[in-house]
Parts: C-alpha cells; sequence; structure tokens
C-alpha cells in the first residue's frame, strides 16, 4: 500500500468515465485540492427518431408496433376528450327537447279543461252594442271584486275579468285629488251646450271661467256652423276658444246630439272635433273630458235618453279620452242616486237639466277632482298641499 501511495497524484487519481465533467480543478501535487462548483448537466432524453429536424421521421424508420384496434396516437388533443365533449352537447340536447315537450304538454293539459267547458279565456269579455257594454260595465263597476268559477277537471281558477281589472269608464275616471282654490279656474275654458251654458246663470256657477256654450251645440257645431252667445252675438265657436286663450279646457257634450244622432255619428263628430280643437290650442292644455250626466226616472222613459244608452255612450267616451290623453270626470256618478237616475233634488222641471243645488253639486264635483300639477292651488287638508 506505501507503494501505492508513493505513485504520482495523476497515477492514483481514477480516470473518469467519458461524457463526464471534472467536478475538482487540478492543482499541482502537493497542494490542496478545492472543489469548483458547476451546475449539475441536464439529462437530455435521446430521440428516438435520431438527429433530424423535431417532429421529422428518418427516411426508412418504421412506426412502433401498435395494440390491434387501438386508435393512433395522435399529438394534441385526446380523442376521449373529444368523445367527452360531443356526449355532453347531446346531453343537453337532449334535455332541452324533453323540456320544451313537457311545457308544451302541460299547457295544453292546463288549457284543455277550460276549452271543453265553453268557458272565455281568461281577460276576455263578452261583446255587444253599445249600450249593452255600458250597462255591463257599469255594473261590475259596481260590484267590484272578480267572479271564480271552476270547470270539471284539473286547472287553476279562472277569473271572469282577469287579473287586472278591465278598461272602464269607471277605471279611467279621474280619482279625488284633494281641493283646490277657486283660483285654479282662471285659465279654465268650459266647453258646451246649455247645461253648460247654466254655468254662467246661477249664483252657484264658476264666474271666473272663460265659456264657449251655446244651446242646441252638439261636437259638429264646433266644427261646421256659427253660434249665438249668450250675449246674443253670433260667432264662431273657434273664434271664441281662441280668445279665451285657456291653460285648462273642460268639455261637455252629447245631450242634445243624443236627440239627433246615432251613438256612433255622434262618436265620429266627437273624435272630429277633439282632432280640430287640440292642435290650434298649446301643446301643454290640459283637457277633461265630461261624462254625460243621467237624466230623471221620468225623462228616462224617452228612448233618446234611457240609462242604458247614456252609460253605454259615457263608456265610449271614457275610452276617447284615454286614447287622446285627456283626463275623464264621472259626471255622471257625481249626480245620479243609488238607482242610476239624476236626483231629484238637482233636476230642473224638464228631468235633464240641472237647477242651482245640481250646479253645486257639480262645482263641488270639479273643485275635488283636478288633474295634479304643483303649480294647482290646493287648500289645506289636501293630500298635495304643501303650505
Amino acid at each position: 500500500m506505501e507503494d501505492w501511495m508513493k505513485q504520482p497524484a495523476d497515477i492514483r487519481r481514477p480516470k473518469q468515465r467519458q461524457g463526464e465533467r471534472r467536478g475538482m480543478a487540478e492543482v499541482p501535487l502537493g497542494s490542496v485540492e478545492i472543489p469548483v462548483s458547476q451546475p449539475a448537466p441536464v439529462p437530455q432524453r435521446k430521440s428516438r427518431q435520431g438527429a433530424g429536424a423535431p417532429g421529422t421521421r428518418r427516411a426508412g424508420a418504421q412506426r412502433p408496433p401498435q395494440r390491434p384496434g387501438s386508435a393512433p396516437v395522435r399529438r394534441g388533443q385526446p380523442p376521449r376528450k373529444r368523445k367527452k365533449k360531443a356526449s355532453f352537447a347531446v346531453f343537453l340536447a337532449a334535455n332541452f327537447a324533453v323540456i320544451l315537450l313537457l311545457a308544451g304538454v302541460i299547457t295544453l293539459f292546463i288549457e284543455q279543461p277550460w276549452k271543453t267547458a265553453g268557458l272565455p279565456a281568461p281577460g276576455s269579455a263578452a261583446s255587444g252594442s253599445g249600450s249593452g257594454n255600458g250597462a255591463q260595465s257599469a255594473a261590475q263597476g259596481q260590484q267590484g271584486g272578480t267572479s271564480e268559477t271552476r270547470p270539471a277537471g284539473i286547472g287553476p281558477v279562472q277569473q271572469a275579468q282577469g287579473a287586472l281589472p278591465a278598461i272602464s269608464a269607471s277605471t279611467l275616471a279621474l280619482a279625488e285629488n284633494g281641493r283646490v282654490d277657486m283660483s285654479y279656474f282662471d285659465d279654465v275654458l268650459f266647453i258646451g251646450d246649455s247645461l253648460t251654458q247654466g254655468f254662467q246663470v246661477y249664483t252657484s256657477g264658476i264666474s271666473n271661467a272663460s265659456y264657449a256654450a251655446y244651446i242646441g251645440a252638439g261636437p259638429r257645431t264646433f266644427i261646421e256652423s256659427t253660434v249665438t252667445n249668450i250675449d246674443g252675438e253670433t260667432v264662431k265657436p273657434i273664434d271664441e276658444i281662441l280668445a279665451a286663450s285657456p291653460k285648462k279646457v273642460y268639455i261637455l257634450l252629447g245631450t242634445n246630439a243624443m236627440e239627433t244622432l246615432t251613438d256612433e255619428a255622434f262618436l265620429e263628430y266627437y273624435a272630429r272635433f277633439l282632432e280640430f280643437l287640440v292642435p290650434q290650442l298649446p301643446e301643454d292644455t290640459v283637457y277633461y273630458i265630461e261624462a254625460i250626466p243621467p237624466v230623471t226616472q221620468a225623462k228616462a222613459a224617452d228612448e233618446n235618453f234611457t240609462l242604458e244608452r247614456i252609460r253605454g255612450v259615457n263608456e265610449k267616451l271614457a275610452l276617447l279620452a284615454y286614447q287622446h290623453g285627456m283626463h275623464y270626470l264621472d259626471l255622471y256618478g257625481a249626480l245620479c242616486g243609488e238607482d242610476g237616475y239624476l236626483k231629484v233634488e238637482y233636476a230642473a222641471d224638464d228631468g235633464m237639466h240641472l237647477n242651482n243645488e245640481g250646479y253645486s253639486a257639480w262645482r263641488e264635483m270639479l273643485i275635488t277632482h283636478t288633474a295634479y300639477s304643483a303649480e294647482n292651488p290646493y287648500l289645506p287638508g289636501s293630500p298635495c298641499y304643501k303650505g
């Protein structure tokens, strides 16, 4: 062993394997060996394809043997994942089709009992003549609520009026909105016939307003004719309307027209009058269409003034006001008794016009039913009073 130690250092050191780097730096014999840190070599995987560009196969190279029946392995997404995605899409499509089928079956299952029982669809109402519709709507408005029926079979409770109230004079009428001071009528114009003209005669009327009211006038009169005003002057109605420069307009027409026109003709002339009037006044003008008042029981014996006909026409007037963006005032309800006729204490001798007490009730209705505006002179105690 001593002989071996006496050999030179380079002989004693075992030979390095081919391809390995030295981890120690060589120094002269007798000196201290200082290790030098070097990064460990990264093992390189030898390509099965040998030298050449990546992804290319050498000429003459063969594919490795594969199992019988197995699909070739490709780079990218495995076939198994693609198959899963395709299966999931089919699953979603199948579920969607099943949901649609179930929805159709349920709808048919619910609706079929109603069709079998011969009942109207929800929200539908029986159609009829103008007076019939008016009487029916008025009766429904007085009863309030909705009737419920259930046919034989399975299905939800059917409401004759539907979930929402039907459009009628009672639902379109302007509700009470507190009281306003009489100065509210300073810039008001009343358009009408002899009924409206009574406001200029009786002390219970509204003296600070303007009037375009003429005896025997109807909607057609305001478009085509000249009239005699309360001062005995022959004028064109539109001239007096424009001269008043109103900011608020109240219209009551119909009591005279009902004696000479059919309901359809009256309503057609009424609509034509509104189309004739509105473009000639400022856009911010506020319009009120008033219902035709009731008549006494004796006057209602006249076939031209039956309660059914008056109510039917008022239903159409309410709808006409709604279509033109105007407010509908239920003057009929303000002046009738529980039986639907004009209260005797409000009636003049002819059973159609009003007396002083009747005009007082009419005025009270106008004071308490105004379209809201921050500029309205509401009185203390009113919901909109600002103080």
